[in-house]
């Protein structure tokens, strides 16, 4: 058999072998499919939902390119320091940490049932740069205001370095608050861009995760969450997310490029900052006269919260 002959005979074989491998793999992806949503049928995901009861709010986010965005803290310029001094009705310091922490000269009322855009709007003078800023919730266990810095007109959720909490009294006025921010992203270009998987993809993630039950209803936001920190510098990247909520109750958070669910830091994220506050408080000058009551309103509200942690165990 001459050498030409041998060389077409293995390329046959090698043909042969691809095909086979590729319907091995498609037979694969078709009964990977059919586990995915069971039923008997051949259901779209959203005929899956529809079966299962489970109701499709507003998921469209009006995103469907996206990148991750690379940050560094904010470096405060002496202008930047100044005006935040020279802020109305508060004495306003920096600790070597770059954490903004006020002090209220007349406490601000805030009304009981008062929702973020009333909240918003009688805190805003009162706070550097607050338009970066969107209302998160009212923690009415520890009586703090949340509210996450945005970048990309987009929340930047659940980091410590992007973040604004506001500590009221017993009689709901603004006392005291403490501010991170993060500086400009690194410019980003269209080239960089991936196309993001669909909201319905997301929510088809937590219904696999059988995160979803019946009667739920379903909205998506969307926004960027922690990816990779602390680099060099303080530099953090942050990916696009699609935030899930399930009856306005309960939030999950999907990376919006490759799919995977990132932890859900809801329950413990406040008072964990609330600790980390303590913690950076303490490096404010001993000249300021208030940070000592500030200290012991944190010190109380830690307690508080590892009480009520005791509770829920037992």
């Amino acid at each position: 058999m001459q050498w030409s002959q041998i060389k077409t005979l293995f390329i046959l074989c090698f043909l042969v072998l691809d095909i086979y491998l590729l319907v091995q793999f498609i037979d694969k992806q078709d009964r990977a499919a059919q586990e995915q949503y069971p039923g008997g049928e051949d259901l779209t995901l959203q005929e899956e939902l529809e079966r299962e009861d489970i109701t499709l709010g507003d998921i469209d986010v009006g995103v469907e390119k996206d990148s991750s965005i690379s940050v560094l803290p904010m470096d405060y310029t002496d202008k930047q320091v100044g005006e935040i001094e020279s802020l109305e009705n508060q004495e306003a310091v920096l600790n070597t940490e770059d954490l903004i922490v006020g002090h209220m000269d007349e406490p601000v009322p805030i009304a009981e049932d008062a929702g973020g855009e009333e909240i918003s709007n009688t805190i805003s003078n009162f706070i550097y740069q607050f338009d970066s800023y969107q209302f998160w919730k009212w923690d009415k266990d520890l009586n703090v205001l949340l509210f996450f810095q945005e970048k990309e007109n987009q929340p930047i959720y659940y980091n410590q370095s992007a973040l604004l909490l506001v500590y009221l009294n017993k009689d709901n006025e603004m006392e005291y608050y403490t501010q991170s921010m993060l500086g400009v992203p690194e410019s980003k270009n269209d080239r960089g861009k991936r196309m993001l998987i669909q909201p319905i993809q997301a929510i088809g993630t937590l219904y696999n995760n059988n995160e979803l039950v019946s009667k739920d209803t379903v909205d998506v936001d969307y926004g960027y969450h922690t990816w990779i920190s602390s680099l060099e510098n303080g530099k953090q990247v942050f990916a696009p997310t699609y935030k899930v909520s399930v009856n306005d109750e309960r939030d999950y958070f999907v990376n919006a490029i490759e799919g995977q669910v990132f932890s859900n830091s809801d329950e413990s994220f406040t008072r964990d900052m609330v600790r980390e506050n303590l913690g950076d408080i303490q490096l404010i000058p001993q000249d300021v006269d208030w940070k000592e009551d500030l200290i012991n309103k944190l010190r109380t509200l830690t307690q508080k919260e590892t009480e009520t942690e005791t509770n829920r165990s037992e």
